[in-house]
């Protein structure tokens, strides 16, 4: 019975389909008309997309200021190196501290002294190197905003998504 409705389905789908399918083409004067409706839609977006590509954003390396974008580099990798340089100074200072504070702590006699002395040592380690970090980041921010905003005012340049700061998570350091 199944078998039966399914060949007779399909059969008038035979049937049906042709003549559906040359009711539903168009003749040549509609389609005519629907590719001139959508070449007028083609002209009207490049027309738009030509008035947007008139901002002052300049990608071409014929038009790009360059002494403006060395000028732009070079501030931003200064102070990158200058944060890097202030967070191994605080980390060596930290680290520092923590020995001269772990040393002291290991010649104290009394148990609960030293267990104290010790913990107070690790604290000050962990929130010294937290602000250093934290700190770093920060400066790094900066640099790369500040950078950014004198691209885009001064030099006229979008820059361009492959130069970027780096993921945080890169910055990730045991000591």
């Amino acid at each position: 019975m199944n078998k039966q409705i399914i060949c007779c389905v399909a059969v008038l789908s035979l049937l049906v389909l042709p003549t559906q399918s040359r009711a539903a083409t168009p003749d040549l004067q509609t389609l005519t008309q629907q590719l001139q409706t959508l070449s007028a839609k083609l002209d009207s977006l490049k027309m738009r997309s030509e008035n947007a590509s008139s901002s002052p954003r300049r990608t071409s390396s014929s038009t790009v200021d360059r002494t403006c974008m060395s000028t732009a580099v070079v501030t931003r990798e200064d102070s990158v190196a200058s944060a890097w340089s202030a967070f191994n100074t605080k980390v060596t200072t930290a680290l520092s501290n923590r020995k001269n504070a772990l040393i002291a702590a290991w010649n104290i006699s009394d148990t609960k002294a030293r267990t104290a002395a010790v913990e107070s040592a690790w604290k000050a380690w962990k929130s010294e190197k937290k602000s250093a970090t934290e700190k770093l980041k920060s400066d790094r921010k900066t640099a790369w905003e500040t950078f950014k905003t004198t691209a885009k005012s001064s030099c006229k340049v979008e820059v361009p998504k492959s130069e970027g700061l780096e993921k945080s998570s890169t910055d990730d350091i045991s000591l």
